[in-house]
């Protein structure tokens, strides 16, 4: 007989009964138990292992700053975690990213304003920068919703790069970080990129590795929608080039 395996798997099928009796019997709650019950919704399996002591803003890893950045395809999931405490500014270990910043990367435009709507700041986890990843058909719209929070703040991070000015830019500079531009046109949202544009992103910021938001739409294929807008065209070799 396995305990562990056994409470790993009535968490699976969301027997809150079994599971329960097993953290009695002195098993500890970890987050892959957290996190396989919000995938699951069991909400009754996540009522009770925050009874058992589990910390809703518990990180996942150095990336991921706690299990509320899986529930952003589900309102309801959302409310339910808000209401027990979930905070949408609980930063990742790794750099400022918040599960604020996931939403507005990747999550429903509802629940993005559900989390503004909930203590969400616009000042924390580069979210300029996260909205600029995001490739859903709404990406301009949550973009300038993103910005239009504090113009003035997002004014001042339009053209720095992802991390600038924190501990952790050195430690992540490898991994290619950006301006909001290069995310926008790496995308291929032509109406990101003017809307960047037009609020004074520089056109031809070079990242860690000296590359353009043109080099950026070339590698991912808009060159034909995003070069016209980014000068008509190439600055230099480096924007052909991807290493």
């Amino acid at each position: 007989m396995n305990p562990y395996k056994d409470l790993r798997i009535a968490i699976e099928a969301g027997d809150t009964q079994k599971a329960e009796g097993l953290l009695d019997s002195g098993l500890a709650v970890s987050v892959y138990h957290f996190v396989t019950a919000t995938q699951n919704k069991h909400y009754g399996m996540l009522e009770m292992l925050l009874s058992k002591g589990y910390d809703i803003n518990s990180p996942i890893n150095d990336k991921l700053p706690s299990a509320l950045v899986h529930t952003f395809e589900d309102v309801e999931l959302v409310e339910w975690f808000l209401r027990h405490g979930a905070d949408p500014n609980k930063q990742s270990r790794l750099r400022n990213s918040t599960p604020l910043s996931f939403a507005v990367e990747g999550g429903l435009f509802d629940i993005i304003k559900l989390l503004f709507e909930n203590g969400g700041e616009v000042q924390r986890g580069q979210l300029l920068h996260y909205a600029a990843m995001r490739t859903k058909d709404d990406n301009h719209e949550v973009l300038q919703f993103v910005y239009n929070k504090d113009p003035t703040y997002n004014r001042s991070c339009i053209n720095k790069m992802l991390d600038e000015g924190t501990p952790e830019y050195l430690m992540n500079e490898r991994t290619g970080l950006g301006t909001p531009l290069h995310y926008a046109a790496g995308s291929g949202s032509v109406g990101m990129v003017q809307f960047l544009l037009d609020r004074g992103a520089v056109r031809n910021p070079r990242d860690p590795y000296g590359r353009t938001p043109l080099g950026y739409a070339i590698h991912n294929g808009h060159y034909h929608k995003i070069g016209p807008i980014l000068n008509g065209g190439a600055e230099s070799a480096t924007d052909l080039e991807w290493d």
